[in-house]
């Protein structure tokens, strides 16, 4: 089994180059989607081993502060919309990991593929569409947009409680 999900990333961590096409086919049939988040970009809010429940929806459903699914160069990267530039009819996003010191860039209509919608961490469901949620999406989006100490701060987290989180992962039991 292990071996089995090794085999599934390459060297970083990333999936491999197919799964971004299966995985954008599927939440288009289906229209809403469960993955297994891998990276370590939007520490402290999205963590390695947290499932996030992603919903299809367009661009112009999207708004500051909501955590979104896009694919860019065959890879999936799941990031925080901290910006919005334009008017209502021709609006431009911009997409930024929490815990990156720079913005992904705008993201085309044609590479977002939904809205993370919710988040399971071990037996804690995390719903981003509750109100509190919103809430605090768009206030670290701010955060992570203007702050410089915002990333300092992110990565410090997630290299102090990095051997935490490999043991809690380790004591949980297969289900």
């Amino acid at each position: 089994m292990k071996e089995r999900r090794q085999s599934a990333r390459d060297s970083t961590g990333e999936r491999r180059t197919e799964d971004g096409a299966r995985i954008a086919d599927a939440l288009k049939r289906r229209g809403r989607i469960s993955l297994r988040v891998h990276g370590t970009s939007m520490l402290p809010w999205v963590q390695p081993g947290d499932i996030a429940l992603v919903r299809k929806e367009s661009l112009e459903n999207v708004r500051c502060g909501d955590v979104v699914l896009f694919r860019r160069e065959n890879h999936l990267v799941v990031h925080r919309i901290v910006e919005r530039r334009g008017s209502l009819e021709a609006a431009e996003f911009f997409a930024k990991g929490d815990a990156h010191p720079n913005s992904d860039g705008k993201v085309e209509e044609k590479e977002l593929l939904g809205r993370v919608v919710r988040l399971y961490r071990g037996r804690k469901r995390i719903d981003l569409e509750a109100p509190k949620h919103l809430a605090l999406g768009l206030l670290i989006s701010q955060l992570s947009l203007r702050s410089r100490a915002w990333y300092p701060v992110a990565k410090f987290f997630a290299t102090v409680t990095r051997p935490v989180r490999r043991l809690v992962q380790s004591l949980r039991i297969p289900g």
